[in-house]
């Protein structure tokens, strides 16, 4: 059967704090164990190195989605301006650095700690080779399936995605992450503690709509042809 995988890693790590880097590690980690209890136990992701993160994904439909939700998570946690430090400003703009690999899997062992099959060598592959763009970012998400025709094209919608995601604030990222959630305005809006007009227009302006008709592309298409 076909599954997906996420490889990724932080940004600039390295130009954050020590208190810093410890709270974007404690969400990412915070993160991974609702994503196993909401799928009981199907899916399931690792922290490691302090800066590097794999999820493996059972159903890949869902793979777009958890992407995002990453991204967002990562980006909404630090709220600031535009960083004059170089190094800063990489990780404000990105946050994280991902790839979603689709394809099928040999092992998926939780307890052994295991991930070896297609789907990982293919997020793997692409970050590893996006990941020695250090000073120059070009795009921080990528896609890699077996089918030559969708991965191109899927490919490109995830790099429009990325370009859309990049100069979201960070409240803007906050709103994204909690439409992808499945919450709407006026729950967002209690959560926030914000008028739900404020919900409406940064989720207008982060392209909420262009996020959302994607996502119901992605996860109508057949990975198994």
């Amino acid at each position: 059967m076909v599954r997906a995988t996420i490889s990724a890693d932080i940004v600039s790590s390295t130009s954050l704090s020590v208190e810093e880097l410890a709270l974007l590690q404690s969400e990412i980690r915070l993160f991974l164990e609702r994503l196993s209890e909401k799928s009981q136990g199907k899916n399931w992701g690792r922290l490691f190195k302090g800066d590097s993160v794999e999820i493996f994904m059972y159903d890949p439909h869902e793979a777009l989605r958890v992407a995002l939700l990453l991204k967002t998570l990562v980006k909404k946690t630090f709220s600031w301006g535009k960083e004059t430090n170089a190094k800063r400003e990489l990780f404000r703009k990105y946050g994280i650095r991902l790839a979603i690999g689709i394809g099928e899997m040999r092992t998926a062992d939780r307890k052994q700690d295991i991930l070896d099959g297609e789907a990982i060598y293919n997020s793997g592959r692409l970050l590893e080779k996006a990941s020695k763009e250090k000073q120059s970012i070009k795009r921080s998400m990528f896609f890699a399936c077996p089918n030559s025709l969708l991965n191109e094209f899927v490919d490109v919608m995830v790099g429009l995605l990325d370009t859309l995601l990049r100069n979201a604030t960070s409240r803007q990222n906050e709103i994204l992450y909690y439409r992808l959630c499945g919450r709407n305005e006026k729950e967002i809006a209690a959560i926030l503690n914000i008028k739900q007009s404020a919900v409406n227009q940064r989720s207008n302006s982060a392209g909420w709509k262009a996020v959302e008709s994607a996502l119901n592309y992605f996860e109508k298409l057949n990975f198994e042809s």
